[in-house]
């Protein structure tokens, strides 16, 4: 074989090769997602239909301190303060709730928030996009999906969570003002009085799911959570 034709064997080679290649030039990333569903008996709506004046609030409170027993809690009673929609065994130092993804009209892209510490959960920090959000059958549902790193905080990285506290909670009103009482303020959250939360194993892939049943139900089934569900899944970039 002739110089020439070696050269052009040699080129065809490595052209077809680059263009065969077996081997990523990096391994897959993994991480783990995290799906939240809400469900009411009405429709998921900005503002209430009969009174575009009243705003409709619908929160997912996340707590990912690897302690079940501090939160977070909807604010169902006065007196009232703090954000006016959510609580923990220790708000002062923001303790019980580290994170929250807020669906209203002022943030109708369903942004998640970081809790600032020691702010008594009045202070977030920026926002960040979730994974995906969507509307769905026929407007009644809420799904939001996230990365855990989204949840993860300066002193609980991703790779230490290992469960979290979870609660949606819904209102027509933040009780911010603890000289007021709120006649018309309606809401809903986890459990028979809304005082519930679910905490998940985010270590393992697996569906939490649940209908939601109260002792007194919001009047306003846009507020009435009917279902709930979390899934945990393993995700790859390949």
């Amino acid at each position: 074989m002739n110089r020439a034709s070696s050269s052009v064997l040699y080129l065809w080679l490595v052209v077809f090769c680059s263009g065969c290649a077996r081997f990523p030039d990096s391994p897959p990333a993994t991480g783990k997602q995290i799906v939240l569903t809400l469900k009411v008996r009405g429709k998921v709506t900005l503002t209430d239909p009969v009174n575009p004046s009243t705003r409709h609030y619908y929160f997912i409170a996340i707590d990912n301190d690897n302690d079940q027993y501090t939160g977070p809690w909807a604010v169902a009673f006065p007196p009232y303060g703090g954000n006016g929609w959510v609580t923990s065994r220790d708000a002062d130092r923001s303790l019980g709730a580290t994170s929250f993804i807020e669906y209203s009209a002022a943030n109708p892209a369903g942004y998640i928030y970081a809790f600032v510490p020691g702010s008594f959960l009045l202070q977030y920090t920026n926002p960040q996009p979730p994974v995906r959000l969507d509307i769905l059958e026929g407007g009644s549902t809420l799904r939001v999906t996230i990365d855990l790193r989204q949840v993860a905080t300066s002193s609980i990285p991703a790779e230490r969570i290992s469960e979290l506290d979870i609660n949606f909670i819904t209102t027509n009103e933040l009780a911010i003002n603890p000289n007021q009482t709120y006649p018309n303020r309606q809401f809903d959250g986890l459990g028979p009085s809304g005082q519930d939360y679910v905490t998940i194993d985010t270590t393992v892939d697996k569906i939490y799911q649940g209908q939601d049943e109260d002792l007194v139900s919001p009047t306003d089934p846009d507020l009435d959570i009917v279902y709930w569900s979390v899934e945990v899944q393993t995700v790859s970039s390949r």
